[in-house]
């Protein structure tokens, strides 16, 4: 009985691992946490939480989202990004910034994020 609630424990964990692996970040900007809705076959709302770990603040991130079906093909690809202005702020270090969207895509069960370019509000970017 206990060396099979290792061998969960340990199965649990090789898979905890190929999900954070899917999503990958940048210049000490992470992802820390994100969450999707799926209803009627549809994957019809996420939010990602970035996390600045850098020493300056972020005033945009570009970052691309991949949406896959429940047998691991990916059904689309999206580059979008997050950009302050003067009604949201830029991310401080140390802070996080959590966003929404609203892809609505037809059998999407899961997602993916890679951060493809940081910049940040002294001018200066990271690719």
């Amino acid at each position: 009985m206990k060396l099979r609630s290792i061998f969960l424990f340990a199965t649990i964990l090789c898979f905890a691992n190929l999900n954070a692996q899917s999503n990958q970040g940048k210049c000490s900007v992470n992802i820390s946490d994100y969450g999707r809705t799926v209803t009627f076959g549809y994957l019809v709302a996420y939010y990602v939480e970035f996390k600045n770990d850098s020493k300056k603040s972020v005033d945009g991130i570009y970052f691309t989202t991949r949406f896959y079906n429940n047998n691991g093909d990916v059904l689309a690809t999206k580059t979008e990004s997050f950009n302050s202005n003067n009604i949201i702020d830029p991310i401080a270090s140390g802070f996080t910034k959590k966003i929404a969207r609203a892809p609505r895509i037809k059998g999407a069960s899961k997602i993916g994020f890679t951060i493809d370019k940081v910049h940040f509000t002294d001018g200066t970017s990271c690719q």
